[in-house]
């Protein structure tokens, strides 16, 4: 029997790399003394912003001297590097070209890497980017372009000796990937963990929660299916943004919106007269709660989309595979797992004990014939619409207002299936439990100190030994100075190179073993992981049947047409616009590389009043016609993404970046119809962290923008000359107004 044990290594050290000749030489940029490889540092990046940056400190002639290692850790150093002036995202790097090679033309080129943006440039860091010559006769004629690219073309024109090391550091590069959002699953648990330990949350009243226990228990959000001490009381307790991507088909059908203080009315008056909006201090219990019903209100476009999936039919989740069929391990026949050998002793060893247990129970939902019927779709968002929602909002969390709307933060409690996996239930074996038994076993057939051990199982017929493998080798750089280049190679002898170590690489390691092993049947069962009975496995708690996220409601006045049209370029908008990928592109004008964050927030729903009895009447009301009703708004569900940006707190970078989102629109073939500092949204990120890790302070902060606000915005058709002629005047228009907004550009004063 043979089995492997996979762990990660990194190397401590990487193999030596000798200072490349002058025939592969990358990236020509800077002089340095000749040296032994080393790791590139922070430092070693901060010298090369500083040159880039005009250099620091009180030496003029700093701009044309790489600083030393202690000049790149100074005081002055670390201020250039957090200067809102300094270009942190820029292309050091040149790719070699032969002499003698063929030109590279729009006829000839090759695609690299992408997202499903379609902007041809895309590299995983600002790395993976480079200047190349198309012309190698023209050495003041370069191009920006990127390793992928490079390394398709140079692979299918056999133009591979002069740029080894790029060569190699492309071969490497990782693709694009999507970077999902942080979820709301940790934050949700750990603040029912706090409600339950009574430090978050106040239970609703019990009047309110209502005494009938006889009450149907059909809707899940009925009082009588919360274990105390739900259900809450709204915004008693902080909740997370959802930052999730859902699909249109799975967004609830309908929704339950809570107005105490009659917001839905906005500017206008309804039966319960205008909105109460001045109440900053509102508590919820303090006013008559007041309910209306809400449906989804899908685009022309959206709900033909809609339709068709209807009449395809979902499909269904595929089953599991039976417990039975994911054993760790077989041999004979039986059914059990190997007990790694304890320590680090390899080589010849006594045979392993391999535990033998009974399979699992199968479960009668394992169990499907041909000819059964498929199981029932469960709730969720993976498996159709979700069929209830309640929206909760309050004038205490207005977040802002325009001419003709109002925004809110808004909690949107959903069945919790809908953001959860279902716990799992399929049985488990404690292996705690297995581990005293196998120990109970060996004593009373070895005895205490194993004198009864029969001998075969004192040989050492076995064998352990590790196994190395690389996973990532290891990649380095040289930088020299641009004045030595000719022709795209070095004119000194020696090249005159640093060569930098930037990626240790990573080994794997796995145990390897092979030989016979001692099996031995335990005695333990099978438990239900929902209904354990042993000490080590803990029951989940118990939890509410349904889940509270922060989203965004915006509400418009009555006669308002922007909101809907919102709503319906919400629905047209590519699916790239709401994903965030990893890497960076360039694209024209610009030329230093931006991240391919979302550019829009998630668009989780357009929603209006039902038409009958919309308001939860109260005893003795009477049915009211919709003119008797009065005004209530439409309601624009999103994502919250942050404040609006102030231009004058931002870095070179962090501008770029909000100027890419505009062309970014662009090149998705839209305008946007109002380029203002208020339509732009700032949110400090990384985004894939929890909110309690990502960076706060200034000089480290990573930033995510997101324009907002497209009731103005169009899309370009291309069917005649004259929507081109005005396609045209649009961009150009966006682009100055961005440019004027930031300072950048015809508008730069740098």
């Amino acid at each position: 029997m043979s089995t492997t044990v996979d762990q990660d290594m990194n190397f401590e050290t990487a193999s030596p790399k000798d200072s490349k000749s002058t025939e592969d030489t990358s990236p020509p940029m800077f002089n340095f003394p000749k040296e032994p490889p080393r790791t590139f540092t922070a430092a070693d990046l901060i010298a090369i912003l500083a040159i880039h940056n005009g250099g620091f400190g009180k030496n003029p002639d700093k701009k044309h001297n790489l600083p030393t290692q202690e000049e790149a850790s100074s005081d002055d150093a670390l201020a250039m590097l957090s200067g809102n002036s300094t270009h942190k995202r820029i292309i050091l790097r040149i790719w070699p070209r032969s002499p003698t090679g063929k030109s590279i033309t729009p006829d000839n080129t090759l695609m690299g890497k992408q997202t499903p943006n379609g902007i041809e440039l895309w590299g995983a860091t600002t790395l993976d980017f480079y200047h190349v010559q198309r012309f190698p006769d023209e050495p003041r004629l370069s191009t920006i372009t990127t390793g992928s690219k490079l390394l398709r073309w140079m692979k299918a024109n056999n133009e591979l000796e002069y740029a080894q090391n790029e060569i190699e550091w492309a071969e490497h590069e990782e693709n694009p990937k999507i970077i999902d959002p942080h979820g709301p699953h940790a934050f949700v648990e750990a603040q029912e963990a706090k409600i339950r330990a009574g430090e978050a949350g106040k239970s609703m009243p019990l009047a309110e929660q209502g005494s009938d226990k006889g009450k149907s228990r059909s809707s899940i959000f009925d009082p009588s299916n919360y274990s105390s001490p739900w259900p809450l009381i709204p915004f008693s307790y902080e909740t997370e943004c959802l930052q999730t991507l859902i699909p249109l088909h799975h967004l609830p059908e309908k929704i339950t919106v809570h107005d105490p203080w009659n917001l839905l009315a906005v500017t206008s008056w309804n039966r319960y007269g205008g909105a109460m909006t001045d109440d900053k201090q509102a508590d919820w219990t303090s006013t008559t709660d007041r309910t209306h019903i809400y449906k989804l209100q899908p685009s022309p476009a959206a709900k033909t989309h809609l339709l068709e999936r209807r009449l395809k039919g979902m499909d269904f989740p595929e089953m599991s595979v039976a417990p039975a069929e994911n054993a760790k391990e077989k041999t004979g026949g039986l059914l059990g797992y190997l007990i790694k050998p304890t320590g680090d002793v390899l080589g010849p060893i006594p045979p392993p004990i391999f535990v033998v247990h009974d399979p699992p129970p199968r479960r009668l939902i394992d169990v499907i014939r041909p000819g059964d019927p498929e199981p029932s779709k469960a709730e969720g968002l993976g498996n159709g619409p979700i069929e209830e929602a309640h929206l909760y909002i309050s004038p205490a969390h207005s977040i802002g207002k325009g001419n003709h709307s109002v925004v809110y933060e808004a909690e949107w409690e959903l069945p919790r299936s809908a953001l959860f996996p279902p716990p799992p239930n399929d049985p488990v074996l404690c292996e705690k439990c297995v581990e005293a038994d196998i120990k109970r076993i060996l004593t009373e057939t070895d005895g205490e100190n194993g004198e009864k051990m029969e001998a075969r199982w004192r040989e050492k017929s076995a064998k352990l030994s590790k196994v190395f493998k690389v996973e990532r080798p290891a990649r380095s750089f040289s930088i020299i100075r641009q004045e030595d280049l000719e022709d795209g190679v070095t004119k000194s002898e020696d090249g005159d190179a640093r060569v930098f170590l930037a990626d240790p690489g990573k080994m794997g390691c796995r145990l390897e073993f092979d030989g016979p092993v001692r099996p031995i049947r335990t005695t333990v069962g099978w438990q239900d992981p929902l209904h354990p009975t042993c000490q080590h496995i803990m029951p989940p708690p118990p939890v509410p049947p349904t889940a509270k996220v922060r989203v965004v409601a915006k509400l418009s006045i009555r006669g308002d047409e922007q909101l809907e049209q919102e709503a319906t370029n919400y629905q047209d908008f590519d699916r790239h616009l709401f994903e965030h990928w990893s890497g960076l592109n360039v694209m024209p004008p610009m030329h230093d590389p931006f991240p391919v964050g979302a550019l829009v927030p998630q668009f989780y729903g357009y929603y209006v009043p039902e038409e009958e009895e919309d308001v939860e009447m109260g005893e003795g009301d009477d049915p009211a016609s919709a003119y008797e009703r009065g005004y209530l708004s439409p309601i624009l569900l999103m994502e919250e993404c942050g404040r609006p940006v102030h231009v004058s707190d931002l870095g070179i970078d962090e501008k770029n970046e909000v100027r890419s989102l505009i062309h970014r629109f662009h090149h998705a073939d839209w305008t946007h119809g109002s380029i203002y500092a208020r339509n732009i949204l700032a949110q400090h990120g990384p985004l894939n962290v929890p909110p309690a890790e990502r960076v706060y302070e200034k000089e480290k902060r990573v930033l995510s923008f997101r324009l907002i606000d497209f009731g103005r915005s169009s899309k370009y058709s291309g069917k005649s000359e004259a929507s081109g002629r005005n396609w045209d005047s649009c961009r150009l228009s966006e682009t100055i107004a961005i440019e004027k907004l930031l300072g950048l550009g015809m508008y730069s004063y740098d």
